[in-house]
C-alpha cells in the first residue's frame, strides 16, 4: 500500500505528466531542443524531418565568395557560354564538398538555408556560413 507521501507524489507526477505531455519535463528535467525542418527545398545536406544537429547557413553568401562562381559573374557568362558550365560544375563541387567537411567536423547531421530549419523548445540553430566561405576559398 501506498503512503500517503508516495501517492502525492505519484498523483503529482501523472498530472504534471498528462499537461506536459513528457516524463522529463514532468520529473521538471531539462529536455533536449529540438528540431524542425520548415522548408525541405531549402535543405543541402542531410535528409529527415527533425535533426539531432542542424547548422543554418545563407548560400548567397557563401556562393558569391567561390571562385569560380566569380569568374562567372565577373566574366558575364550565360548558360551558353560552354565555359560557364564548366564552371558550374566545379564551383557545385566546390560548394558540395564543404558541407560534407563542415559536417564530418563539426557533427552536423543537416544543413539549410537559414529558416528552413526551426528550433523547438528553446534551442539554438549555429550559423555555419562563415565557416562556409572559409572552406569554399581554401585552395
Amino acid at each position: 500500500m501506498l503512503r500517503t507521501g508516495s501517492l502525492r507524489f505519484w498523483l503529482t507526477l501523472v498530472a504534471a505528466f498528462c499537461l506536459t505531455g513528457t516524463p522529463e519535463a514532468a520529473l521538471g528535467e531539462d529536455t533536449e531542443a529540438s528540431f524542425e525542418v520548415v522548408d525541405a527545398d531549402g535543405i543541402y545536406y542531410g535528409s529527415g524531418t527533425h535533426p539531432k544537429g542542424p547548422g543554418v547557413l545563407v548560400a548567397d553568401d557563401v556562393w558569391k565568395e567561390i571562385a569560380e562562381y566569380k569568374k562567372i559573374l565577373d566574366d558575364e557568362l550565360d548558360e551558353d557560354d560552354p565555359e560557364y558550365h564548366l564552371l558550374m560544375l566545379k564551383a557545385t563541387e566546390r560548394f558540395n564538398q564543404a558541407l560534407k567537411s563542415l559536417a564530418k567536423r563539426d557533427s552536423h547531421d543537416m544543413l539549410g538555408e537559414t529558416g528552413s530549419i526551426v528550433a523547438k523548445g528553446g534551442g539554438k540553430i549555429p550559423d555555419v556560413t562563415s565557416e562556409m566561405i572559409k572552406l569554399v576559398t581554401r585552395e
